[in-house]
């Protein structure tokens, strides 16, 4: 969170991150602030990866700052911000998959404080699933958007969305029952 608070303390004044970008207003980059441990909570959940996942963070924010004066509806911010981030996501994947091919038996550890082996299981269950289906089910059931707002975010329609959250489901309640 450090560089995404140090990339909206430029904003505010007035040091663009990019030459095009105009500075936001300080009620904006508060409200993008305010956002920050929701969109850290689901970047984690889809990138399973720390890096990537404020990474990912920073992304989203700096595509919302260069936006801000063209968002029509402040108060759908939360599902806006959500959607940049998940198909900033999926395009990571796509374009990694065009370059690197990954070996299936190398694993990363968690990173984190302690949990529980309830929580401990439902991760690597998680990890376990595709990362479009993953974030489905962690834009759905996770951080509770609405079936209409997760295939808005993953950018299909609610039948694909619906699918891929009953195959998520399904896939989960397998793979935590084999345990």
């Amino acid at each position: 969170m450090r560089n995404i608070t140090a990339t909206l303390d430029r904003q505010e004044t007035g040091d663009p991150v990019r030459a095009t970008a105009a500075p936001a207003a300080p009620e904006w980059a508060a409200t993008l602030h305010s956002h920050g441990p929701l969109l850290l909570a689901a970047a984690r959940a889809i990138t399973r990866n720390e890096t990537e996942a404020e990474d990912l963070v920073q992304t989203t924010f700096e595509r919302a700052l260069r936006a801000g004066s063209t968002i029509r509806e402040p108060l759908a911010i939360r599902a806006w911000l959500l959607t940049v981030q998940t198909r900033e996501a999926l395009r990571v994947v796509r374009r990694l998959r065009l370059t690197l091919r990954f070996d299936p038996e190398v694993h990363e550890l968690p990173v984190g404080g302690p949990e529980t082996a309830e929580s401990i299981e439902l991760d690597e269950a998680l990890g376990r699933l595709s990362r479009p289906i993953r974030a489905a089910v962690v834009l759905h059931h996770m951080i509770g958007l609405s079936v209409r707002e997760t295939a808005d975010a993953l950018g299909v329609t609610e039948n694909t969305a619906k699918a891929r959250l009953k195959t998520g489901l399904a896939r989960l309640r397998e793979l935590l029952d084999e345990d």
